[in-house]
């Protein structure tokens, strides 16, 4: 499973695996997702990348992404996500490795789940690098 990581990357990922291999994030502890969630990847450099989760329910300020822009695994594509402009996660690629192999995802190089890149969510929206903080869960 040795994907690139970049814009438009869509893993399913385990968070609190996440958080144990060093992820960090700008939600509070109680309010971030904890369960198996699908992430995309909105930038990412030869360490790490940013992520923000994605949802099955509008839910408050959050965001589509439709289903016509996203390609891969059929569990993945089917109808719209969202995603909240309030969360982002920095996680490095390794974090990233684990997560996605203790959530079981089912993507790989040359299968990947993805975003057209024009409905990727730009980097400016979200909040800025000194609002993420390191949370272990109890």
């Amino acid at each position: 499973m040795a994907h690139t990581y970049g814009p438009g990357l869509v893993l399913h990922m385990y968070p609190d695996e996440l958080l144990r291999f060093g992820a960090s994030h700008t939600a509070e502890p109680d309010e971030a997702v904890a369960a198996q969630h699908y992430f995309l990847c909105i930038s990412a450099d030869d360490k790490g990348a940013f992520w923000t989760p994605l949802y099955l329910t509008r839910g408050q300020d959050r965001l589509p992404i439709q289903e016509a822009d996203k390609r891969g695994h059929g569990r993945w594509t089917r109808g719209t996500s969202f995603y909240s402009a309030d969360e982002l996660w920095h996680i490095p690629h390794k974090a990233a490795q684990r997560g996605a192999q203790a959530a079981g995802d089912k993507s790989g190089p040359k299968d990947e789940n993805r975003v057209d890149l024009a409905a990727v969510p730009k980097r400016d929206i979200f909040p800025s690098d000194s609002a993420l903080r390191t949370h272990a869960r109890a």
